[in-house]
């Protein structure tokens, strides 16, 4: 039975190994997908955090006051924090529904309210990006927003694929 181990690890190896290459541009690009190609597949906190970066990277080429970029640095970490914080929660709150479900007899009446306060977590942590979003369209004017939009649109080019309108 043992020696079969070695032939099943080495064929899960090279599986993984096989799907980490299939991000690779077949046309010789850097391999880094572009945010519209990844994006059904990012969760709203990727796209934020993408979004960040993108101002900050571009600060000076969209003309932020140095009072925006302390904002939306502060925002960033503010934002940061209390994500770490909503995930800490809901991973406590897993552990404890997994906790119930190992006992011999499993109490519905227990398990129940833990797996609402699970969702009631999630929720508050999804209106949490929604206010970074919100937050940041208010630090930046319009134009600026104009800038960063057509700031992805040009990186979608370069990555070529055809920008799907998101922002």
């Amino acid at each position: 039975m043992k020696k079969y181990i070695y032939p099943v690890v080495v064929v899960f190896m090279l599986a993984a190994l096989l799907s980490c290459a299939a991000e690779v541009r077949a046309d010789g690009g850097c391999g880094k997908m572009c945010m519209y190609q990844k994006s059904e597949k990012m969760g709203m906190d990727e796209m934020l955090f993408h979004k960040f970066h993108m101002i900050l990277e571009n600060a000076k080429e969209l003309g932020l006051s140095a009072q925006q970029i302390e904002s939306i640095k502060s925002l960033k970490l503010k934002t940061k924090k209390d994500l770490i914080t909503k995930e800490a929660e809901i991973d406590l709150v897993a552990l404890d529904v997994k906790t119930e479900l190992w006992k011999d007899a499993i109490d519905v009446n227990v398990i129940n309210p833990l797996i609402d306060r699970k969702y009631e977590l999630k929720k508050e942590k999804a209106k949490i990006l929604v206010a970074a979003i919100s937050e940041i369209k208010k630090t930046l004017s319009k134009d600026q927003m104009d800038k960063l939009k057509a700031m992805h649109e040009q990186k979608c080019e370069m990555c070529g694929r055809k920008h799907m309108g998101k922002n």
